[in-house]
């Protein structure tokens, strides 16, 4: 009697654990299919240059643009590279 209960909870064990399956987490795989190296064109460092045409990118933008691009790197170079 104490092996068929033994053997039951040994099956219930077994059997019970294929049927949570959960969802596998994001990787940064999907960053790197949507993103990209973004461009920045940084202001000139004179102190009395004019932007007339709006072409220059303010230093938060840059920082940013510089940080997002790291961060591709980190993320997406050795996928890029395996994929060349």
């Amino acid at each position: 009697m104490k092996r068929a209960m033994t053997f039951g909870l040994v099956i219930a064990l077994v059997t019970s654990s294929a049927c949570g399956r959960h969802e596998p987490p994001r990787t940064a795989s999907d960053f790197c299919l949507a993103a990209k190296r973004l461009t920045v064109e940084p202001h000139p460092i004179a102190p009395d240059a004019d932007d007339p045409g709006n072409l220059f990118d303010t230093e938060q933008t840059f920082l940013e643009v510089l940080a997002h691009n790291e961060v591709y790197d980190r993320l997406c170079s050795k996928r890029s590279a395996s994929a060349s």
